[in-house]
């Protein structure tokens, strides 16, 4: 009889403990898979049995209320079976994003410039060439259930994107990917696969999430 009253009353203390946390700011950890051999252009091909068909690499999300900072490596350098990868990530907004997402803001660091610069920009959905479509299916991400956008190109590229409402953000994804319907925990596209792998409810330090101070801005 004593032992089971100690474990009703740690149960109790977990439960309780769990439902304190503080979802208005954490870190939402992702792994992102290249489909290499997708990626071949028709010359290159030749190559095809020279390279793996995959390479994996991580991305972050970091939120404190409605401020947001995404990164991910530019370049990826991995050794696989004796063979080396090396990818370049190009990316019109960068590959180091920050949103003010009650302002409506985007900000890059374009390092292609010498110095680098930070690109300010009204933060948009899905663009003007995109057929963007809500379906009926779920998946559960980390616990958390997602539903189903289909958002396809004129040009016939298709990405299949799981969001959440369950978070207090509409903040999309590390990979530029932007929904106003919630966080994007799950990507799926010709060329790549994103998934949501852990997420932290932990403090985020506020200049963790606001642009690097000292740059020059220029407006897109």
């Amino acid at each position: 009889m004593y032992r089971t009253l100690i474990i009703t009353a740690g149960l109790g203390l977990l439960f309780k403990t769990g439902a304190a946390q503080d979802s208005t700011q954490g870190r939402i950890h992702y792994e992102i898979t290249y489909h290499l051999h997708a990626a071949l252009k028709p010359d290159q091909l030749q190559y095809k049995d020279l390279v793996p068909e995959s390479t994996t690499e991580s991305a972050v999300l970091v939120y404190r209320g409605q401020r947001v900072k995404t990164f991910l490596d530019d370049a990826v350098d991995k050794e696989q079976d004796g063979v080396n990868t090396q990818i370049t990530v190009s990316s019109s907004e960068g590959t180091e994003r920050y949103m003010d997402l009650e302002k409506g803001m985007l900000w890059w660091v374009n390092k292609a410039q010498e110095p680098p610069v930070l690109v300010e920009k009204k933060l948009s959905g899905a663009a003007a060439e995109e057929k963007v479509t809500e379906s009926a299916g779920t998946r559960e991400i980390l616990g958390y259930t997602c539903k189903k956008l289909v958002m396809k190109a004129k040009k016939g590229s298709t990405q299949t994107v799981w969001y959440t409402t369950a978070l207090p953000i509409r903040a999309g994804s590390p990979i530029g990917v932007y929904t106003d319907r919630g966080v994007v925990l799950g990507l799926e596209s010709r060329l790549f696969t994103l998934r949501a792998t852990r997420l932290e409810l932990v403090p985020v330090a506020e200049k963790e999430v606001l642009p690097p101070a000292g740059m020059k801005t220029v407006r897109e």
